[in-house]
């Protein structure tokens, strides 16, 4: 595979830019062939090397690129953890990708959120049940007023 020769070239010559290139690529092609656990191991060093060389946009993409992999898996958590660090190391002037983020990061919570209440449907235990029982009568409808028109 041309792309671990290039990781391994960059790994001799210590080229640290190099190295997060060749690591995200091998994700993305991993990603592709359905090899999901290599290209997270290979995301990860995407973040770790691009965290080490402190380049914001750098971390941000690797995060990013993590972060959609998790959340393809259904590892909302994670996802969610990783969307959070790719919004917060953005530069300040792309609003246009924080707002990606945000979404992405909303988007993960919900799913993450909604397979804990499915979880806890299907356990089908009095304590859980109580919980949620609880849960729905504690919610208020403020989502549906402020979309209310005249009330925004």
């Amino acid at each position: 595979m041309y792309h671990k020769g290039y990781l391994d070239r960059c790994k001799r010559d210590k080229d640290n830019t190099g190295m997060g290139k060749a690591y995200e690529a091998l994700g993305r092609c991993q990603q592709s062939e359905g090899k999901l656990e290599e290209a997270t191991e290979n995301y990860k060093e995407f973040v770790k090397i691009a965290e080490e060389a402190g380049e914001k946009g750098v971390y941000s993409q690797a995060c990013s690129s993590l972060a959609n992999l998790y959340n393809m898996l259904g590892e909302y958590a994670s996802a969610v953890e990783y969307y959070k660090k790719a919004a917060e190391s953005l530069e300040t002037d792309d609003k246009e990708r924080l707002e990606l983020m945000n979404i992405s990061q909303a988007i993960a919570r919900t799913h993450h959120q909604l397979a804990c209440y499915s979880s806890a449907i299907l356990c089908n235990t009095a304590k859980l049940t109580a919980t949620l029982v609880e849960w729905k009568d504690y919610r208020d409808d403020a989502f549906i007023q402020a979309s209310r028109p005249g009330t925004r």
